[in-house]
């Protein structure tokens, strides 16, 4: 569901607030808010009194951050106009379908397509994150994600952690990988013996898109 241009700014505003107040069972400030989203505490305050409205792309991640419906932002349909109780909460999270990521090597990144063209997916129980979902193209992740599943990337969890798998990005290329640290490497978990590692040099965590929290296979 998409923002609507002639929606009172003053009742988004007021859901935003409400929903930001709860907090998933704990308050998140406006700072919280506005670091996660990338603008400025003041943008979110605006927001708040209904002086402006943010972009349509940026509701869906307001709406996963607090941990509340979209739907419910947009026109309250969860729990009508309040906020909706921890327990009525549906820990859903709307994650957009970006195209593709290679797992081998560096390659051409995600489709730069409108946010607002491409398909939502609905998950739950993601928690607190900032989520994209990319297709997997190739097999040196093929151990845990294989060739055209799917993985949930947190764009909002950018520590390395040995052993996990990333979306990496360097010089306008992408690759998904495990992270290994001595030395410095992007690691293919594979069954097959032809992919090898791609070493780091300077700073890996500039290189980080996000973690990847879940794969997910058709059969």
């Amino acid at each position: 569901m998409l923002y609507h241009a002639d929606m009172d700014a003053k009742i988004l505003g007021k859901r935003i607030a409400e929903a930001r107040k709860a907090g998933g069972g704990k308050p998140v400030t406006q700072a919280q808010l506005a670091n996660f989203l990338g603008v400025t505490p003041q943008a979110v305050s605006g927001w708040e009194r209904g002086e402006a409205t943010p972009e349509t792309e940026k509701i869906s991640s307001i709406a996963n951050f607090l941990q509340v419906p979209t739907g419910w932002l947009l026109d309250g349909e969860a729990s009508g106009f309040g906020a909706p109780k921890k327990e009525d909460r549906l820990g859903l999270s709307y994650v957009r379908l970006m195209d593709s990521v290679p797992a081998g090597k560096l390659a051409a990144p995600m489709s730069q397509a409108a946010l607002e063209q491409l398909p939502l997916m609905i998950f739950a129980d993601l928690g607190r994150g900032d989520y994209i979902a990319l297709t997997v193209e190739g097999d040196s992740m093929d151990r845990i994600s294989p060739d055209g599943s799917i993985i949930l990337v947190n764009k909002a969890d950018t520590t390395l952690v040995s052993g996990k798998p990333y979306v990496f990005s360097h010089r306008g290329k992408a690759t998904f990988k495990l992270w290994r640290p001595d030395p410095a490497r992007l690691q293919p978990y594979s069954t097959n013996p032809v992919h090898e590692p791609v070493y780091v040099k300077g700073n890996p965590e500039n290189m980080v898109v996000g973690r990847v929290v879940r794969t997910l296979l058709d059969l």
